[in-house]
């Protein structure tokens, strides 16, 4: 669930769509959270095997798909990439703990792992700098 990123269409029915590739048939058991999560609006999530669309009513079940039949990116991107790399935090960087957790076989579909390795190299310097600052009040 944390690693499907919909993005805007702007075209036919889904005003957002997914691309997502499981290492197993899940999309059946997993569609009913979307459907509660994005309750208010249009979606489908499509995968290798099935496609799933949520019109604010009812999930339908169709065929698979490819790569190529959703969006490659949004207008979204950017200010995602742009808010993660701002909530980075460098000095809390574990690399074992991070690949756990978002694993890499799902970076080719998440708009912040371009960033992950320029923020991984920049991290110590960035701690450095931060412990060399002085402390200040937090601005109301």
């Amino acid at each position: 669930k944390a690693f499907v990123r919909f993005r805007q269409s702007g075209v036919g029915e889904d005003a957002y769509v997914a691309w997502f590739e499981p290492d197993h048939w899940i999309l059946d058991r997993v569609s009913p959270f979307f459907a509660r999560r994005f309750a208010g609006m249009r979606w489908a999530i499509l995968t290798p095997y099935r496609s799933v669309r949520w019109d604010g009513q009812a999930l339908a079940f169709g065929p698979g798909g490819v790569r190529t039949d959703a969006p490659a990116e949004d207008a979204q991107e950017e200010l995602w990439r742009t808010y993660y790399a701002n909530i980075f935090n460098p000095a809390r960087l574990n690399p074992t703990m991070m690949r756990q957790e978002m694993p890499q076989k799902y970076w080719k579909g998440l708009p912040e792992a371009t960033l992950l390795p320029s923020l991984l190299r920049d991290a110590g310097g960035r701690v450095r700098d931060m412990a060399k600052r002085e402390p200040q009040a937090p601005r109301r």
